[in-house]
């Protein structure tokens, strides 16, 4: 994770491109990798744990009938808690994460990745297997590397 973070702060400082963070399930876990990187303050605007369904909707704009309706994992409130937190910090990227860690419930595994860039919205769903900390690894992992991709795609679409 540590090559995902440096090459993520490569492309940042090129483009001087900011991002922020929303994270459930990773619990700090994404911000943690991004600010391990010397200068990481030079483009990582800030970051909201909002573990529980208040914080969701207090911090970061997630509207309570879309947690009724879809539950708090969901791609609706994925997108939402990506959307807030760029609005918050006013970033040009975001990223976010919703999903069930474990180690028990029905739906272990499965969560959702949103990546908010200054054009769109893009929330991907997957399904994780392993125990709680593996499942939070490969959160923070897919994280990094789903955001890293759009950032690309961002880069080429408007050249």
């Amino acid at each position: 994770m540590k090559i995902l973070a440096k090459d993520l702060s490569k492309i940042l400082l090129e483009n001087k491109f900011t991002i922020s963070v929303a994270e459930s399930c990773s619990a700090g876990g994404v911000s943690s990798c991004v600010c391990s990187v010397p200068g990481s303050s030079t483009y990582f605007l800030g970051g909201i744990v909002a573990y529980s369904n208040l914080s969701k909707q207090r911090d970061l704009g997630v509207r309570e009938e879309d947690i009724i309706k879809f539950s708090e994992v969901s791609d609706v409130v994925a997108k939402q808690m990506s959307v807030g937190v760029k609005r918050k910090f006013n970033s040009d990227f975001s990223i976010s994460t919703t999903g069930y860690s474990g180690p028990d419930g029905l739906d272990v595994g499965k969560v959702f990745i949103s990546v908010s860039n200054p054009l769109k919205t893009v929330v991907k769903k997957y399904d994780f297997k392993g125990s709680r900390q593996e499942i939070t690894n490969q959160i923070i992992e897919t994280s990094l590397q789903n955001l890293i991709s759009e950032i690309k795609l961002f880069i080429f679409s408007n050249k």
